[in-house]
């Protein structure tokens, strides 16, 4: 593959404190075709996918995991050992569901020639659903995730048996997002450091999506808010015009607030290679930002 729109997460690896892994092979402790779990999750299962065919269980990191068709197509089900859903991923329509939604949002990522194999909704306990859409080239197969108002969120290989496996959130960062936000979803929850143990929030506020970064102790960073040209101050997108990357594809624009300053970011593609062009308040620019910058964990992938 030539470039990365994204620094590319794996969750294996990167679960120090949110994750079950997603290793290549996950700790399954029961799989045969004989094998059943208990009543009260097979009630749970079964109210909430009463179409459910070809219905395989196994035990995976703890969760009782349903492998089934659902509408002719591959889906799947983690619930806890209580019947709580932790995680379904259940297919939708490309065409009619989800293209209308995120068309825009994907059009201007590097992936926008990339082909669709499929798309579905992940619903995770204590998130808001989001979209998924599987995408392929050159034999490199990735999932790409947007909210339901078409934001893009992030991208993950799709390497590993399990690609998509529950979020345990710890009540610490809950009461840390509580302190610092109100009326918001909680969409995504990704460790972006698995050094130093970071961690990325997405939050949808009034149709709006920002990413918050905590950090190992889930003190607030700093926020990334998406913005439109419309959305930008003046001067700013003054400064930008003039800038000598004007003519660049634009694929996104942020602000990056900290506790002190407030700067704009400006995700260009050049040579099929995602840069960043910063600029602050007064409309200067101030940073030009490569991919391997060494503040790219902040910057690209999310």
């Amino acid at each position: 593959m030539k470039f990365y729109f994204y620094v590319r997460l794996c969750a294996a690896g990167l679960a120090l404190l949110l994750f079950v892994n997603c290793s290549e092979s996950t700790n399954t402790t029961e799989e045969s075709e004989g094998f059943v779990p208990g009543e009260q999750i097979m009630r749970s299962f079964e109210a909430r996918y009463p179409q459910a065919t070809g219905v395989v269980w196994s035990v995976e990191e703890g969760y009782y995991v349903a492998d089934f068709t659902l509408n002719s197509q591959t889906a799947s089900a983690w619930f806890a050992s209580n019947g709580e859903l932790s995680l379904g991923k259940i297919p939708a329509s490309y065409s009619e569901q989800v293209e209308p939604v995120v068309s825009g949002a994907l059009a201007s990522t590097a992936y926008a020639k990339w082909v669709v194999k499929g798309a579905y909704v992940l619903d995770r306990r204590l998130l808001t659903p989001v979209y998924g859409v599987n995408m392929t080239n050159n034999h490199i197969s990735s999932n790409l995730y947007f909210t339901q108002n078409g934001d893009f969120i992030k991208v993950i290989d799709d390497v590993h048996h399990r690609t998509d496996v529950p979020v345990v959130i710890p009540s610490a960062l809950i009461r840390a997002i509580d302190n610092l936000f109100t009326g918001i979803e909680i969409v995504d929850v990704s460790v972006i450091d698995a050094v130093n143990s970071e961690i990325s929030v997405g939050i949808l506020r009034e149709e709006t999506y920002l990413t918050a970064i905590f950090n190992k102790n889930y003190v607030w960073i700093v926020n990334f808010w998406n913005l439109t040209p419309e959305t930008v101050p003046q001067n700013v997108w003054n400064g930008f015009k003039a800038s000598p990357y004007a003519d660049l594809q634009l694929s996104r624009i942020r602000s990056m607030q900290n506790a002190t300053t407030t700067t704009y970011l400006f995700y260009l593609i050049r040579n099929n290679k995602t840069m960043i062009a910063e600029f602050n308040s007064d409309g200067r620019l101030t940073t030009i930002i490569s991919r391997e910058h060494v503040m790219a964990k902040y910057l690209l992938t999310i």
